[in-house]
């Protein structure tokens, strides 16, 4: 049933040709922006020296391809409009979790929009300014597993906090509220290596910062083996919270429609 959806959801991203087009000419626009942000910093001297001009420009193109394809809110759109029409009522009468559903579809569609915009948008772009491999085969294979990893994070933290929507009723806020706390804690768009120290020491221990952050500290071999490893088992905790959240919300949302008539 999980796989099923899954397919279902990116064969359905595959029939929207004008949207492909246009969403892979904003990949583009978005590398040339982040790129030139970066180029420009360094040229000017206010780069950081814990990392390169190469690999920044290798983190902005990863972070504008491959984990930009990861949108929070759509989830959070989606479940809004079960809520408002009422059709999420349905999903109680379904032999599996709406959580786990709503999981599985949009697993299809980023799939879609990860193999299909993201990656060749990365390999272009990459070969047009420059990229760097991975700092060595190990952490190419601990950096798979952590988008692993940060996808999980991300869906379950964007599904507990639509939940909040069986209660205000108006998702628009909780959008800008996902929106505005992973651009600001998950290091997709500015390396937490940036951030002042009082910050950081917080952020780094929060979960977002293992959606974006700690996969490309992998990638670009800013943490050594061993704490790659490591590093990635605090995230399974954090999965494993964020799973455990879920559950608890979802629980609560389905007392909630009952209370309201269902």
């Amino acid at each position: 049933m999980f796989l099923a959806l899954a397919s279902a959801g990116f064969r359905i991203e595959s029939r929207f040709r004008a949207q492909f087009w246009f969403k892979l000419l904003s990949g583009m626009l978005n590398v040339v922006a982040r790129v030139s942000i970066w180029h420009s910093v360094f040229l000017h001297g206010a780069g950081s020296t814990e990392v390169s001009l190469p690999q920044m420009v290798t983190y902005a193109i990863l972070g504008a391809t491959i984990f930009s394809t990861w949108d929070a809110t759509q989830i959070m759109r989606e479940i809004g409009g079960d809520i408002r029409s009422g059709n999420v009522v349905s999903h109680l009468m379904r032999p599996y979790s709406y959580p786990a559903s709503l999981f599985a579809r949009q697993l299809g569609v980023r799939a879609h929009e990860m193999l299909m915009i993201g990656l060749p948008v990365a390999v272009l772009m990459g070969a047009f300014y420059g990229f760097q491999p991975p700092a060595s085969i190990g952490h190419a294979v601990l950096f798979a597993l952590s988008l692993i990893l940060s996808l999980f994070l991300l869906f379950s933290f964007s599904i507990a906090v639509s939940m909040i929507g069986f209660w205000v009723m108006d998702m628009l806020a909780l959008e800008w509220f996902m929106r505005g706390t992973l651009a600001l804690f998950s290091g997709g768009l500015v390396p937490l290596w940036f951030y002042p120290d009082a910050v950081v020491n917080a952020v780094l221990y929060l979960p977002f910062a293992w959606i974006s952050f700690y996969p490309l500290a992998i990638y670009l071999g800013q943490l050594d083996l061993a704490s790659s490893v490591l590093h990635l088992v605090y995230g399974l905790g954090w999965a494993a919270v964020s799973a455990a959240f879920v559950a608890l919300m979802w629980r609560a949302a389905c007392r909630r429609m009952v209370v309201q008539g269902g």
